[in-house]
């Protein structure tokens, strides 16, 4: 067996795929610290106090769910950026 065939790992993901995977991860770390925070001072349900809020964000659970994949998009969006 040669040199080169002996080092090359065939289960070694492309870096492409490392570097998403390094990018989709911190980015979902920035999104959880952001919800963390933002929702510590605001209460999803008071967000909504309208005449008539959307049936699907009338619920408090949604309000997070809602607000934690916005920061996790605004913080994917600033990492690929950076990485760009």
């Amino acid at each position: 067996m040669s040199q080169t065939e002996q080092t090359a790992s065939p289960s070694r993901w492309p870096h492409f795929l490392e570097d998403l995977g390094v990018l989709l991860w911190a980015s979902f770390l920035a999104a959880c610290i952001a919800t963390l925070l933002f929702f510590a001072c605001f209460d999803p349900q008071l967000l909504v106090d309208d005449a008539a809020p959307p049936a699907w964000l009338a619920d408090r659970r949604a309000g997070y769910t809602v607000g934690f994949f916005f920061f996790w998009m605004m913080s994917a969006i600033a990492s690929f950026l950076t990485a760009y």
